[in-house]
């Protein structure tokens, strides 16, 4: 379902990803592991072309694109098939909840307002919000804010939501309800690729767990595999030092 082939993508002089290979299956969820500076977010970026790869091919469904050739119109089809949730929830500041799910609806799916606006409303109460459908992001707690980005994100049906550290903006007691959220995503088979520091979210919500480091992807295998039984020494070393924190 999708396919990445030797993504690699650099910052000046600094090979951030240095040919990262990776299939995802339809309703896998999949956690991506690792210390800061490891390319974990470069790498979700690289997958909708937020960032433009440096080399490599990205499948997702029936769409590829080809770093080396890539059109407009490939791109624009590689970014219709995704949706991302930011660290930083990028609500626009304003436009109200409801009209914050609406939107992309009406601009990337060209359905009418009134449509788009009654799926806002189902995603809504989705995530336990609908009672906040007319207050504004500033109004909201950080919590709530990224839980309407997830709802902005399903809105528009993707293949996969592609999520960047989820709740590492988020005070530690609102961490809990994004969570739970993106767990109910999981039950219904929504493919999924995280990057979180949650260890004990990963270990919970996913299929697959893989470890980065320095552009490189280091282990992967079950939460079972990664988190109990770790097969290379740098995986075991992240580890311990996260368990002693």
């Amino acid at each position: 379902m999708i396919d990445i082939k030797n993504l690699k993508k650099s910052f000046n002089n600094l090979d951030v990803l240095k040919g990262i290979n990776l299939s995802v299956e339809k309703g896998e969820v999949v956690v991506i592991i690792g210390p800061s500076g490891s390319g974990k977010s470069t790498f979700l970026r690289c997958i909708n072309y937020l960032e433009t790869p440096d080399d490599g091919v990205i499948q997702i469904g029936k769409v590829s694109v080809d770093a080396s050739a890539a059109k407009k119109e490939d791109i624009k089809n590689l970014r219709k098939s995704t949706a991302m949730v930011f660290q930083n929830y990028n609500l626009f500041k304003n436009k109200t909840a409801l009209e914050n799910i609406a939107e992309p609806l009406i601009i990337n799916k060209k359905i009418s307002k009134n449509e788009a606006i009654e799926k806002a409303e189902e995603l809504l109460k989705i995530v336990g919000l609908h009672d906040k459908r007319n207050n504004y992001p500033s109004t909201l707690s950080g919590g709530q804010q990224q839980r309407i980005g997830i709802a902005r994100a399903m809105a528009v049906n993707p293949e996969v939501i592609l999520f960047d550290e989820p709740t590492s903006a988020l005070d530690p007691e609102l961490v809990g309800e994004v969570l739970n959220v993106i767990r109910d995503l999981a039950k219904k088979h929504m493919t999924m690729i995280i990057v979180t520091h949650e260890m004990a979210f990963a270990r919970d919500v996913a299929d697959r767990v893989i470890f980065m480091d320095k552009g490189d992807i280091i282990e992967e295998g079950t939460p079972q595999d990664i988190f109990t039984n770790p097969k290379e020494e740098r995986t075991k070393k992240f580890l311990n030092q996260i368990i002693t924190k």
